[in-house]
């Protein structure tokens, strides 16, 4: 009776050594596979959750993720702070979106994000349907990952 007691306890032990040690490391399994803007851990992620904003017309979230301070800067050259950006994302009416080639890199305590954006909107909004080349600022305020800069450049055919 005593071995069984032994192998139970040292059997328990090695149980719960393998429960800590999933718990530990399910906090390390890496980025979230659907990140939301409360869990998203990098750059990319928050530039394509701004993406997924504007298209789903979420605009509390695309306004409290967009700095005081934004400037963007569209295809055409025109140049627009917060609240112009805002009314021009409204109003394009964004059916589909995608990133492609997305390199991230540190700016100091900033993040900048460059990509290469599709969008298919509204026919009033006449976005080029080539592609834009697109760059984005990223800023850490107070814990939380604000836009502060976006400029996009119309893909030239070769």
């Amino acid at each position: 009776m005593r071995a069984y007691s032994k192998i139970v306890k040292r059997n328990t032990a090695s149980w719960s050594f393998v429960v800590s040690l999933c718990i530990l490391l399910s906090g390390c399994a890496g980025e979230p596979k659907h990140p939301t803007w409360k869990n998203a851990t990098g750059a990319e992620q928050h530039e394509r959750l701004m993406w997924q904003s504007i298209q789903g017309k979420d605009w509390a979230n695309v306004e409290r993720h967009l700095s005081p301070t934004f400037v963007g800067v569209t295809a055409d050259g025109k140049l627009f702070d917060k609240a112009g950006w805002l009314q021009l994302w409204k109003s394009s009416g964004v059916r589909e979106s995608s990133l492609g080639e997305v390199q991230v890199q540190p700016e100091g305590v900033d993040m900048k994000v460059t990509y290469v954006f599709h969008v298919q909107t509204s026919p009033e909004a006449l976005m080029p349907s080539s592609g834009l080349r697109a760059v984005s600022i990223w800023q850490d305020v107070k814990g939380r990952w604000m836009l502060s800069a976006l400029s996009m450049t119309p893909i030239q055919a070769q």
